[in-house]
């Protein structure tokens, strides 16, 4: 296993992509804290699935967009594993209101989750690792924010571009103390909260979209974080990694 006996906080990791991500590094051998926001339900049941793995899982609540609970995430981390090797920023909204009909309340939310979350994250784990000197940190962009591509918003496209500005510039500061900072961007992803969202046609449209002709599967971009944190690879920083099937390439 990769990550044996690493330590990793994966937030927003209750369902979904971070629930995939926070289970593969388990099953490479880290022991995951599962943060969420309001739905404890779901976020017990990942820490679950992940102690069934065999690893350590502790569910700590904290608002991304609110510094001191992050800290709080952090200092409750480092008091039960000691280390924090490993931060996986993948707490995030998305939204597709037009620019001419989107409130200012729901533009001043994307960006404090998505863009000021990540970075709060950052920030909190920053000193943690440079203690160590080593981590690894994997921040969640979008296919949005390297391409701006319809039908995301553009609050939304803003944030996720801003995560690969911050991944760039964060890469730069922590990399002499052996730190790696590295972005996903994931395309259209196939998931329960996506069908139920969609219809039989729209899901076929948004296939058609794709030169390789289907969606993206959690599993590929939970596979793509393994990669880039399993220190084989810790010579590669700064770098966004696009997973979209082929229909943005840079």
């Amino acid at each position: 296993m990769r990550l044996q006996e690493k330590v990793a906080i994966v937030t927003g990791s209750s369902r979904n992509v971070g629930r995939g991500i926070a289970l593969r590094l388990a099953e490479e051998g880290a022991d995951i804290v599962v943060n969420y926001v309001s739905n404890k339900e779901a976020a017990d049941e990942a820490a679950k699935m992940i102690e069934n793995l065999g690893r350590k899982a502790i569910v700590i609540r904290a608002d991304v967009s609110n510094y001191s609970q992050v800290e709080g995430m952090i200092q409750r981390t480092i008091d039960n594993f000691g280390e924090i090797d490993i931060l996986v920023n993948n707490a995030g909204i998305s939204n597709r209101t037009p620019i001419w009909d989107v409130s200012q309340e729901e533009v001043d939310r994307t960006i404090s989750i998505n863009l000021k979350g990540t970075l709060n994250c950052c920030k909190a784990v920053i000193n943690q690792m440079r203690k160590q000197r080593r981590g690894s940190i994997v921040n969640i962009s979008a296919l949005a924010g390297t391409s701006g591509l319809l039908p995301a918003s553009v609050h939304y496209c803003a944030s996720k571009a801003g995560i690969i500005g911050l991944t760039k510039s964060l890469a730069i500061h922590a990399a002499p103390y052996n730190i790696s900072v590295n972005a996903v961007a994931p395309g259209q992803l196939d998931s329960p909260d996506l069908r139920s969202s969609r219809t039989a046609e729209q899901m076929r449209e948004l296939r058609r979209r794709i030169p390789m002709g289907r969606l993206g599967r959690i599993e590929e971009v939970a596979e793509t974080v393994v990669f880039l944190v399993s220190g084989n690879t810790g010579f590669v920083t700064g770098e966004t990694i696009n997973i979209n099937g082929g229909v943005y390439m840079d």
